[in-house]
C-alpha cells in the first residue's frame, strides 16, 4: 500500500495541472472570441477583406451547410491565420455576412481650393407687373373670374388651384445601394445564392425573420422586391432558409 501511494500523488498532480491547464486555455479563448465579437460588422468586413471572390465563395458555402470545422480550415488555408484567428473570422463572418467587396484604389485626397472673398450682395430688380393686355390667357381669364366672384376654372386642361397632383417616377422603389450584396443559403444538397445591390443586413435579416415565423410568402415578395430574380427563384430560395 505504501508503494503505492507516491504514484497516487503523482496522478493527482498531473490531473490537477491537466485540468488548470484547460481551464486556461478555455478561458483565453473565450476572452479571444468575446473581443472579436466586440469588432462587430466592422471586423467581419475586415475578415471578409482578407481573402478573394473564390475562398469568400467557399468559405460561405461551407458555412451556409452547417460545416463551421471544414469553414475554418478553408479561411486557414486561405489566409494563412492561426486556429483561433480563423475560428473567430468564421463565427463573424456566419453572425454578420458580408458580400465580396472588389477591393478599390486608394482615395487621393483632393487639393482644397483658395478661399475666396465673397461677393458684395446685389439687389434684385423689382419685379415689373405686366399690363393687363400682356397677361397670358389663363391668368386673364383667372382674374376675370375672381374679379366677378365665381370658382376659378382650369384652363386648357391644366388643374385648376389647389388640385391633387400624383408622385413622381420611381416611387417606392427600393433603394439602391453602391455594392452588391451576396446572399448564400444551403440544406446540404442544394445551395442557392441571390446578389443584389438592393440588399443589405437588416433587409435580409428581416426576410430570415418572416421566413422563419412561417411568413413564407411575405419573404419571397420581399425579396423578389429587393433582387433581380423571379417571384419563383425567389420562393425557392426562402424554402431554403
Amino acid at each position: 500500500m505504501q508503494n503505492l501511494l507516491p504514484p497516487l500523488l503523482i496522478l493527482l498532480v498531473v490531473a490537477a495541472i491537466v485540468v488548470f491547464v484547460l481551464r486556461a486555455g478555455a478561458r483565453r479563448s473565450r476572452e479571444s472570441l468575446e473581443g472579436a465579437l466586440s469588432g462587430g460588422p466592422a471586423a467581419a468586413a475586415a475578415a471578409s477583406a482578407r481573402l478573394n471572390e473564390a475562398q469568400h465563395r467557399a468559405v460561405y458555402s461551407l458555412i451556409a451547410r452547417g460545416l463551421t470545422v471544414q469553414a475554418i480550415a478553408a479561411y486557414r488555408e486561405a489566409t494563412g491565420s492561426g486556429l483561433v484567428e480563423a475560428r473567430n473570422a468564421v463565427i463573424l463572418l456566419d453572425r454578420y455576412p458580408q458580400a465580396f467587396r472588389t477591393p478599390g484604389p486608394t482615395p487621393v485626397p483632393e487639393a482644397q481650393p483658395a478661399p475666396q472673398q465673397p461677393a458684395e450682395p446685389v439687389q434684385p430688380p423689382a419685379p415689373v407687373e405686366p399690363a393687363a393686355s400682356e397677361q397670358p390667357p389663363a391668368v386673364a381669364r383667372r382674374s376675370a373670374a375672381e374679379a366677378s366672384g365665381e370658382p376659378a376654372r382650369s384652363v386648357e386642361g391644366a388643374p385648376s388651384a389647389g388640385g391633387s397632383r400624383s408622385g413622381g417616377p420611381g416611387e417606392g422603389r427600393p433603394e439602391r445601394f453602391p455594392y452588391r450584396y451576396r446572399a448564400i443559403v444551403s440544406n446540404g444538397r442544394q445551395t442557392l445564392e441571390v446578389a443584389s445591390n438592393m440588399l443589405n443586413d437588416e433587409i435580409y435579416n428581416e426576410i430570415k425573420s418572416l421566413a422563419r415565423i412561417g411568413d413564407a410568402e411575405d419573404a419571397a415578395q420581399m425579396l423578389h422586391r429587393h433582387s433581380d430574380i423571379s417571384i419563383e427563384d425567389a420562393r425557392a430560395f426562402v424554402a431554403l432558409l
